[in-house]
């Protein structure tokens, strides 16, 4: 006779649970491994956004020739005031006519006002902001902080891939006002104008200004400085309008914005270069061989 054993089912769908001790060393090796990547993440985040400021400077530099070749040699300049101008060109002209632009007045602006319209990127059509239907499509005018607050993303290779860190507290990006307000902060970063380039009237500010240049007046093209990142706006400013060649003597709104407190700078020559930061004009060309003033000599700083 054969037995059956009545427990043989003893011990069957029974589970063994997590423990707590377990579950901490989970945790623990989770923990680990996001402090080890995570940094390593926001530094990949960080060099593909210097990336992207490097790629949209070669462009700008590519404008810059093209620019050049259209016009007799002559250098985008970086601040311009063509209103008294008898044939003031396209440049900021009103579109729709009658209109006046978001931003400052009609035929004045920058650098990229002048390339935004060499390269035909516009238009850009946004409701201006004044209560009427009426909008401005940018044909003739890079996009500026109201078409930013609109809610526009689109590519503008004349902004930085990094947002503004910081901002100056002016009344408004320059060359429009004297520096970036509250609303820039978070924007896509500014590339500041070298103030050599600034072709506007001169003025008690500014009297170093008024000249046009062409390619052939300039030295060392491949250390002439043409535009950096900027925290003032479009247009970077001197701390001393007189530019008296000693070593209190200085750029005022380069931002360095990058891994390493580095900044990118776009030169003369159409080459991208990564510089760290300096004291004064004369340490930046003396000893990081960076030209800002006096491109027209073979030397600034005696």
């Amino acid at each position: 006779m054969i037995k059956r054993n009545h427990h043989r089912g003893i011990g069957r769908g029974i589970t063994r649970g997590i423990t707590i001790v377990e579950m901490l060393a989970v945790i623990g090796v989770i923990a680990v491994l996001l402090a080890i990547l995570l940094p390593a993440l926001n530094v990949a985040r960080r060099n593909a956004l210097w990336a992207t400021s490097q790629a949209n400077l070669r462009e700008v530099g590519q404008l810059l020739v093209l620019y050049s070749t259209e016009n007799r040699e002559a250098i985008v300049p970086t601040a311009f005031d063509y209103r008294t101008n008898l044939a003031p060109g396209k440049v900021r002209s009103a579109s729709p006519p009658g209109l006046q632009p978001p931003v400052g007045a009609l035929n004045y602006g920058s650098w990229t006002d002048i390339l935004w319209t060499t390269g035909k990127f516009g238009p850009v059509s946004s409701n201006v902001g004044d209560g009427t239907t009426a909008t401005w499509d940018y044909r003739f005018d890079s996009p500026d902080e109201p078409l930013y607050e609109s809610g526009w993303s689109g590519k503008n290779i004349f902004r930085s891939g990094e947002v503004n860190k910081t901002v100056t507290g002016g009344t408004g990006a320059t060359p429009f006002g004297t520096g970036t307000t509250e609303a820039d902060k978070g924007e896509p970063g500014y590339f500041g104008g070298n103030p050599f380039f600034d072709a506007r009237p001169p003025t008690a500010e500014h009297p170093y200004s008024g000249t046009f240049w062409v390619t052939g007046q300039i030295k060392r093209p491949e250390a002439s400085l043409y535009c950096t990142d900027s925290s003032v706006g479009e247009l970077l400013t001197v701390n001393d309008p007189n530019l008296t060649a000693n070593a209190t003597l200085n750029l005022t709104g380069v931002e360095w914005r990058y891994s390493g407190n580095n900044t990118l700078m776009l030169f003369l020559d159409g080459h991208v270069g990564s510089v760290g930061e300096w004291d004064n004009a004369l340490e930046l060309e003396k000893d990081l061989g960076v030209r800002v003033f006096g491109l027209d000599k073979n030397r600034f700083f005696p």
